[in-house]
């Protein structure tokens, strides 16, 4: 008798306990929840569709040549000038080089003084290493795109944002940063 009564406290106590460990387990961080509730917002591009794109030595069209022609596109948001973004032009080359996606491409968009920032962005980056650009780059002189996007933080905007073709936010961050990134990445894009 006295061993069911010692089992009886002790059951319930366990099931609460473990249950304070379950909902505490679950609950994100304030950065991953920032990360959540960005998830399947709309990106505006509107603002790029009477500027230059520039795709390797030519000047496409933002709305018929990339946002019809791709499922998803990687926007890389990036300051001209800043040192460590022309390591990450780079990386970002590198890296997506290796995958193999047919309907998925990556759109840079460059903070830039002028129009010449494109010109000044690949001569600063073949200082580094001499690199065949395959992507999309669009200077943006006047801050258009983070005026354009304000209920979407910096701190999110400049991890790198992967879209659909319906412009809503997919994953964020660079799908190369890890085994699990490039997992998600790839069944996002393969679904």
């Amino acid at each position: 008798m006295a061993y069911m009564k010692n089992n009886s406290i002790i059951h319930p106590l366990f099931v609460i306990f473990f249950s304070i460990m379950i909902i505490g387990c679950t609950q994100l961080s304030p950065a991953e929840q920032k990360i959540y509730d960005n998830l399947n917002k709309k990106v505006n591009l509107e603002m790029f569709q009477s500027f230059p794109v520039h795709h390797r030595d030519t000047i496409v069209n933002l709305k018929e040549d990339l946002l019809k022609k791709y499922s998803f596109i990687s926007i890389v948001y990036l300051k001209d000038g800043c040192a460590p973004c022309y390591p990450a032009f780079i990386e970002w080359h590198k890296a997506v080089d290796s995958f193999s996606v047919k309907d998925y491409t990556v759109l840079f968009v460059i903070e830039g003084n002028s129009y010449s920032s494109y010109e000044n962005l690949i001569l600063n980056v073949e200082k580094i290493k001499k690199l065949e650009t395959k992507f999309y780059t669009v200077i943006d002189p006047n801050f258009y795109f983070l005026d354009g996007n304000k209920d979407i933080p910096y701190n999110i905007i400049e991890r790198s944002l992967l879209i659909n073709d319906a412009s809503r936010i997919k994953l964020i961050g660079k799908p190369f940063s890890s085994e699990s990134m490039k997992e998600l990445f790839f069944s996002i894009v393969k679904n």
